[in-house]
């Protein structure tokens, strides 16, 4: 019988992630076999088909008029609205692209046009926004797939996958086929799970969790017979620090849980299936238990107790490993003119310090660093650019050790193999000149900087290893041997001030000559963080999450002292948005974004200075409408709203400004025992909008709506 290693939507469709080929290299090298199924490039590619694009936009019209009929709207029925409105003309964009976003990012020449690039990407973000308004309230991107307002309960994961995933008929074809066979082309793959007997769904970004259970849940149903398992770095994280009661929730969507490292778990729990599905099919639980409760890193729920238990720790020795198996994907369906390999020499951190760093399948800071040998992490890279064709590769690793890196470096140049290749490294003063010249000579051509803060209080405070003098100076290094440094920085650190914080945005600006991209973010607390395990050391009164919010991803907090004022948090928002707008960002997964596959193609080819005055030249393409002339219209996509969406912009933002202030910031006793919590949930967000007042059709002279649809 078959097993399936499936990549679920929603994530970066420019490049194969790594974490399915790896576990198929193991098991492959162990005697075992799975097919690796990536459903999220295969399910963009099914979104995007011109029928499916205009089947979206026809129920998009239809939508918006069964609204704007109405005499009054509710609160959420305004925002929804809103949405409609305007993402009608943003789908229009998509249905006249000629080419089409899909093959502007898949061709060698047009890819690398600005003017069509910022075309392409902007109909992608056209494409998603229509896909949003459509399945509101849910907001749907390749970064993000969350409710508009609220953090995931179990119970909002539950209505998504019952009623509002816009991928059930892709799930469908994909399993059961398409209802006409005649017009069927080969993708996405069809699988009969009637043949089927493991499926794991790799859960490594939080954006895939929501399909990722509605895809578990659908299998099960329709494949009682497989054992269904969810994995992946993202899972990990959720289940590892969730209270018993929601970790069984969990298992409410699979038949067990991986966690932790993932080679091992599949390689014991293969030949147990039979006798787990023997079991299972006898209705002896017990029994289907027991066959697998020695299985490594695997979660199961115990039927004698109904409580959770993890078999056996196992964490892997790198030393012999073998290299990624991406034989079962087609290495050209990603969107990007051409290939590219993840491949991970090491994992961990060998620093493992930082008070903010929570990463990677452990339960605090990061897994312990191990590395494989520099001469078979040089020949696998080899092995690898040969069979599947492959020149660019990212190094898809926590950090590299500066030793291991120039060590790697030497191994490449030996062996005379010819790749191009970046990756994160952290900044140490054993970067000399003469090393960086020779990490260079090897193909490395882009890096990414933790640089965290331009101020030598704070990077002591977040236990960096480093001063603001060694990471000017290194950078620096980089960026003269021709290698595109970006930086990764944050404010808002516990016990940061404005101040401090001003002065990162003050330091890149300084260094903007030698920072090619960047990212100002800010701090969000994670569970397994050195902040969570000593809050005190870090001025944190208090740790807690919202009611609603039950995969707790990331936490909230009180700290000690007073709050920055609102001009303050406006001065450095400012002062961000000024800088950034030097450069040509944005987010991930485009070009612009800090170690995204699309950004590496355009420093390969524009070099260091691309996101500085490449795509600068081309702003019009953000702006203008193509040249084809424009196709008769799909209902209700130009009809003129009769609800001002200017007062409604306005009155969401004046509830949500002193709403989600109440909502975050005040604590109740937790309904399950488990210490406060902030009143965010369903239920508090029903009841706050409840009084407010309708919204009548008429009331204003619709500004903005005559603005856009002035044509």
């Amino acid at each position: 019988m078959e097993r399936l290693l499936i990549h679920p939507p929603f994530a970066d469709p420019t490049q194969p992630y790594l974490s399915l080929p790896t576990l198929k290299g193991y098991l492959r090298e162990h005697g075992l076999d799975a097919r690796v199924l990536d459903l999220n490039v295969e399910a963009v590619h099914w979104l995007l088909q011109p029928e499916r694009v205009r089947d979206l936009a026809h129920h998009l019209g239809t939508r918006f008029l069964s609204l704007d009929k109405l005499d009054e709207l509710s609160f959420e029925q305004q925002r929804e609205y809103r949405g409609l409105v305007e993402a009608r003309m943003r789908i229009e964009r998509v249905i006249e692209a000629d080419p089409s976003p899909v093959v502007v990012l898949q061709d060698p020449e047009l890819f690398y046009d600005a003017e069509r690039y910022l075309w392409a990407r902007r109909q992608m973000e056209d494409f998603f926004a229509a896909l949003s308004a459509v399945h509101y309230p849910f907001v749907l991107d390749p970064n993000r797939a969350t409710h508009g307002v609220l953090p995931w309960s179990y119970e909002l994961l539950e209505r998504y996958a019952e009623q509002g995933s816009p991928l059930g008929a892709f799930f469908a074809e994909v399993f059961d086929g398409p209802e006409d066979w005649a017009d069927w082309q080969g993708t996405p793959p069809f699988v009969s799970l009637d043949e089927v007997e493991f499926v794991g769904i790799s859960i490594a970004f939080p954006s895939q969790v929501p399909e990722a259970l509605h895809l578990a849940r659908a299998v099960k149903r329709r494949a009682p017979h497989a054992f269904v398992a969810l994995g992946g770095p993202a899972l990990h994280q959720i289940a590892i620090h969730a209270p018993e009661a929601l970790r069984s929730r969990l298992l409410g969507f699979a038949d067990g849980l991986g966690l932790f490292e993932g080679e091992e778990t599949l390689r014991q729990l293969f030949p147990r299936l039979s006798a787990w599905r023997e079991a299972t099919l006898a209705g002896d639980a017990a029994r289907a238990f027991a066959a697998l409760e020695q299985v490594p890193n695997l979660l199961l729920r115990d039927p004698a107790t109904g409580s959770t238990r993890l078999g056996p720790r196992h964490t892997m020795d790198l030393r012999d490993v073998p290299p990624p198996d991406y034989g079962d994907l087609d290495l050209d369906r990603y969107l990007a003119p051409s290939r590219t390999l993840l491949y991970a020499p090491t994992r961990g951190c060998y620093w493992g310090k930082c008070s903010f760093c929570y990463y990677g399948l452990t339960e605090t800071a990061t897994a312990k660093y191990r590395e494989v040998p520099p001469e078979k992490a040089a020949s696998d890279l080899a092995i690898l650019a040969q069979r599947y064709g492959v020149k660019n590769v990212y190094l898809s690793v926590d950090v590299l050790s500066p030793r291991y890196a120039v060590a790697l470096a030497e191994a490449l140049i030996e062996r005379g193999t010819k790749i191009r290749w970046h990756c994160d490294l952290k900044v140490e003063r054993y970067f000399t000149p003469e090393r960086v010249e020779l990490l260079h000579r090897a193909g490395l051509r882009a890096v990414a900087f933790g640089i965290e803060s331009g101020n030598d209080r704070v990077l002591e405070l977040m236990r960096k290893g480093a001063d603001r003098a060694t990471l000017t100076e290194v950078n620096r290094l980089f960026h003269a041997a021709g290698i595109a440094t970006q930086w990764m920085t944050f404010t808002d650190h516990p016990g940061e001030s404005i101040e401090e914080a001003l002065q990162t945005v003050a330091w890149v600006e300084a260094e903007e000559e030698q920072v090619d991209s960047f990212i100002i973010g800010r701090f969000g607390l994670e569970a397994g963080a050195h902040v969570a395990q000593e809050p005190e050391r870090y001025g944190v009164k208090r740790i807690y999450f919202a009611e609603g919010d039950d995969l707790r991803l990331y936490a909230l907090f009180e700290q000690r002292g007073p709050k920055p004022s609102e001009s303050d948090r406006e001065k450095l928002e400012r002062a961000v948005e000024l800088l950034s707008a030097r450069y040509a960002l944005k987010s991930y997964p485009w070009a612009g974004a800090v170690s995204t596959h699309h950004t590496f193609l355009h420093f390969l080819r524009y070099g260091q200075r691309v996101f500085r005055n490449h795509f600068q030249r081309a702003p019009a393409a953000l702006h203008q409408r193509p040249p084809e002339a424009r196709p008769a219209s799909i209902h209700g996509l130009r009809t003129r709203p009769r609800f001002d969406v200017g007062e409604i912009a306005e009155n969401e933002e004046r509830f949500f400004a002193s709403y989600l202030q109440r909502a975050l910031y005040t604590t109740v006793a937790d309904r399950r025992g488990e210490g406060a919590v902030a009143l965010l949930s369903e239920a508090h967000y029903l009841e706050a909008i409840a009084e407010l007042p309708l919204l009548k059709a008429g009331r204003k002279s619709n500004i903005h709506a005559n603005k856009l649809f002035a044509d």
